[in-house]
Formats: C-alpha cells, structure tokens, sequence
C-alpha cells in the first residue's frame, strides 16, 4: 500500500512523462509473478486507508480461494484521477486492475486504458447487474467496467420545523410520490411562518449536490429529458429543449422566490440540514449517517415527481467500478478477481461490510423481498433498480461535466435559463469536437 501526497503524484507525473519513450512504464511489484495482480483504486473516506483496511480479509479470502494474490496501491481520490491519466496513458504495465469512476468508463475505453471484459462475463453473468449500472460500465456496446456498489438519491425533511410551521406531508410512496410541486408549496407555506422576511437563514428546498451534474441532471431527466445523445457527443437539441428550460426555470424560481439558499456549496448542504436550516433537502440514501450526532427529528420519502410526469422519475446514481487495465499482463487473472468482486461472494461480503448501495440485482431483490428490512434500504434499492439514470455517457465526460456543473451555477445565480443552455451546447460541441 503506498499512502500518495499530492506532490508525490506530481513527482511521478514527472517521472513518467521524462520516460515516455520508453511506453509501456517500468516494472510494478507484481510484474515478476503471475498470480499477483496490482489493484490500483481510491480509499474512502479522508484516508486511502480508511479503504484498504476493510478491503484486506476480502482479498486474503480471494488469495485463500483462487491462489491470486491481490496487492493494493489506494490513493487519494484526485491523485487516483492523476496517476490513471500519467500511468496508464503512458502505456505502463504496472496496474492489472483500476478502479474506475463510472462516468469516466466512455473516456478511459476510448483512449484504450481499459480491455473488453465482455469474454469474461457471459449474457446471464450481465444480468446480475442492475440495468443503470450495465449501461453506465458498457460503452458502444461492449462491457468494460463492472460496478462494485451504486447510489441514489431521497427526500429528506425536517418535522420540526414543519411542526412549528404547522405544514403537514402527506404520506407517500414509491407508487404515489409526492411531487415537486407540492414541495415546493409546502416550503412557501412553512417558510412564510418560519422565516417571512428571509432573514434567519432557513433553505425552503435544497439539493446536497448542488451545481454537481450528478445530481442535478436528474431534474430534467425527471421531465423525460436526456443529458446527451445516444452517440455521447450530441447536446443541441438535446439539453437545450422545452423540457430542460422547463426544469431549470422551476429551479431557479427557488432562488429567486427565496425557497433556496444561495451562497452554499455541495460540501456545505448537508450541514445545513443537520444544523436545522433546510427544510425539504435531496440527497443521498447515505444520510443517516450523518444525522446520529443530531436530535432533529427527519422524515424521509422517495425523490419528487413532476406533476404530469410521475412516470418518468429520474434519480441520481453510479459509483465505483473495477476495470482490466488495457496494458495489464495478467488480464485473465485481473478479470477473474473482478468478477468475483463485483458479482461473486466478494461482493456479498463488501456490500455486508460496507452498508453501500449495492448495484448487484440478487442484494437489491432480498432488500425488497425482506418485510423486515430498513425503510430507507428499500427505498434506495428500489430507486437504483428501478429509477436510476446514468450520467451522461461521452468520452468527454470530464469537459462535458465541467461546462455542465457551470450552467447549473449560471442558473441558480440568475443567468438567463435558455441563454445558459444554448451557452453549455456551443462550449460542449466545441470541447467534444476532438472525439468525432
């Protein structure tokens, strides 16, 4: 395990950029055997270590089962990012299995970083997958990256302030949600009483990822839209339709009505709930988790539908996947440990030690055919089953995010909605114009 500063990666940028005639990169610890692979991937949480302690028994389970040794090398998530495009763009041998963020799948198949695993995962072994996670690890139609774990977003709201308000919600389902409309009311309503002049700092609705495309995509997509075109690199007449202008004017009616706090971060939402200062938030399954230290007492329920298209729910997901690294030596070792980590018992016993979302049909089917289990796991099992949207799916996923992330910036600053989409369209066909 090698634990990586940020300056250390730039010193090996360096380092492997000075030897670029030389591709094909220098000897990795587990080039000499061939039933050692290395795993390159990120740690949760603020340390790699945080990961890689979980990770350990998981591994000597594998070795003790298969003879295949597994050594870990997990970074920082940025300097993962970093060391992917230095390492593996220059055709090193090092790394046999990467870890890979889903929407970088398109990106890191089209430049040749990662190596075809449909050979290794028969039609049936493809159907162990949840659909969204499928489509977001395959691109024009071969499967690279198999996924470890999804995630998926709900609505979260504070009793106590709708308590002292007097603002009841009404129960609801994943079969009768409530919609953004009527939230939308229902933070006019409480707010009006809680904070009338706008003065105490109270967000009405808020989302935890804001100005992040993972998150916010949903919203239009939650309108039937689609955040890119079925090639990857169409946007015209894709993100800049009625229905797009529709879902991010009501969005950025929140601002300018004072339902939505301006000036707070995606790093910085979920803190407001937890201090009692959000009303109605949308964010993760993962929530709880940081709402044990508080005493507020929170409701929860399925992600909005818009009034009028309650059958085309759209929620946030994606996460981790393993991918075989193009250059790797011992690919059939690599997508042997793979496949047992992403759909094997090694993905039984993550998802059991973890608590993450699982992307894995049969897991996602036990939670919801457990009368017994968390009301918040089926919830979130049955959104990543049967709600879940992609990001989008480009090799220019990294610039397309970017200008993306932006415009929904732009929006909630005030920026004229339909100006801020056409914007986003001519600055994506021009960042995207290299991969046609």
């Amino acid at each position: 395990m090698k634990t990586v500063k940020t300056a250390a990666v730039l010193l090996l940028s360096v380092l492997v950029l000075g030897q670029a005639a030389a591709k094909g990169g220098g000897d990795g610890g587990s080039q000499g055997d061939p039933k050692t692979i290395t795993w390159l991937h990120t740690g949760a949480g603020s340390q790699p270590t945080d990961w890689e302690q979980q990770v350990k028994p998981l591994l000597e389970k594998f070795y003790q089962e298969t003879g295949i040794r597994v050594i870990q090398e997990f970074y920082m998530h940025t300097d993962m990012f970093q060391i992917i495009e230095v390492k593996i763009g220059s055709g090193s041998k090092d790394y046999d299995v990467l870890g890979v963020d889903v929407p970088m799948v398109a990106s890191y198949a089209t430049r040749g970083f990662l190596a075809p695993v449909d050979k290794y995962f028969t039609a049936e072994d493809k159907k162990a997958f949840i659909p969204s996670a499928l489509e977001a690890g395959s691109w024009q139609g071969v499967f690279y990256a198999p996924s470890i774990q999804t995630s998926t977003q709900m609505l979260w709201y504070n009793k106590d302030l709708l308590k002292q308000a007097g603002v009841a919600v009404r129960n609801s389902d994943v079969n009768n949600r409530l919609t953004y409309e009527e939230i939308t009311e229902l933070a006019r309503q409480a707010l009006a009483r809680l904070d009338p002049n706008r003065t105490n700092g109270i967000g009405g609705i808020m989302f935890e990822q804001v100005s992040r495309t993972y998150q916010m995509n949903a919203v239009p997509n939650s309108m039937g839209e689609r955040s890119i075109g079925p090639d990857g690199l169409t946007v015209d007449g894709v993100i800049n339709t009625p229905g797009w202008v529709k879902a991010l004017t009501w969005y950025q009616n929140l601002y300018k009505d004072g339902l939505a706090l301006r000036g707070f971060n995606a790093d910085e939402i979920s803190n407001l709930f937890r201090s009692n200062k959000v009303i109605f938030l949308i964010a993760g399954s993962w929530t709880p988790f940081g709402m044990a230290t508080t005493n507020i007492d929170y409701g929860f329920a399925p992600v909005p539908a818009f009034k009028g298209y309650e059958n085309k729910v759209a929620t946030p997901t994606g996460s981790w996947h393993l991918g075989v690294s193009k250059y790797s030596t011992k690919q059939d070792a690599a997508a042997a440990f793979i496949k047992w980590y992403t759909i094997g018992e090694g993905n039984d016993l993550w998802i059991e030690l973890s608590k993450n979302l699982p992307s894995k049909q049969a897991l996602i089917d036990k939670v919801q055919n457990d009368p017994n289990a968390d009301p918040v796991d089926k919830i979130a099992t049955y959104e990543a089953a049967r709600t879940a949207y992609p990001r989008a799916l480009t090799p220019g996923f990294p610039e397309y995010t970017t200008i993306i992330d932006a415009m929904w910036e732009d929006v909630r600053n005030g920026s004229d909605v339909k100006g801020a989409l056409d914007k986003a369209v001519r600055e994506i066909n021009s960042a995207l114009s290299k991969y046609r």
